[in-house]
């Protein structure tokens, strides 16, 4: 009886260690696996999908007048506007959004806040975005909301598609700005 008891339990313990072989394997070799560095993954990609996307050479949008919004430190907005993209990009986007660090989440709210103290807005539309913008960092500053980081995520996305005129015109439409 002992020797069927351990023949059943090595078989099992192989069994197992080859089944979770496998699926360490395709999540490091799969090309959609959020395990992926950012390097080889394409730089716009519709965000918080884990599809690649093609796309092609034509302006579609005209890139926003650098005088429109500027940021106290005379940072310009498209600067801005692209750099946080980037951020959520990499810590939001292709499924990341259940499983991101709040606390990574809450320092990024709290920076954006900062940034935008005394912003100069020479548009209403996007003064209402920046609005929506400072109202979901403070809820995300306050607690772990991730409809508000989801939120922070899409006006980032099409706002930087508006003001840098990529040629890509895949939005959510959150935005007053061109969006609704």
């Amino acid at each position: 009886m002992k020797f069927w008891t351990w023949t059943m339990i090595i078989l099992l313990s192989v069994t197992a260690i080859s089944v979770s072989s496998f699926f360490v394997m395709q999540a490091l070799f799969d090309k959609k696996s959020p395990l992926q560095t950012e390097n080889e993954r394409s730089v716009v990609k519709q965000a918080s999908t884990e599809t690649e996307e093609n796309f092609d050479t034509k302006q579609v949008n005209t890139p926003v007048d650098e005088e429109v919004v500027i940021l106290t430190n005379g940072t310009s907005g498209h600067t801005f506007i692209s750099n946080w993209h980037d951020f959520y990009n990499e810590t939001l986007g292709w499924g990341r959004l259940e499983t991101t660090s709040y606390e990574k989440q809450k320092e990024a709210a709290l920076s954006i806040l900062d940034g935008l103290k005394d912003i100069k807005v020479a548009d209403e539309q996007i003064a209402e975005d920046i609005n929506d913008i400072a109202t979901n960092a403070k809820v995300v500053a306050q607690k772990d909301d991730r409809v508000a980081m989801r939120n922070l995520h899409r006006y980032f996305h099409d706002l930087d598609i508006y003001f840098n005129g990529y040629n890509y015109d895949q939005t959510f439409g959150i935005t007053e700005f061109r969006g609704n």
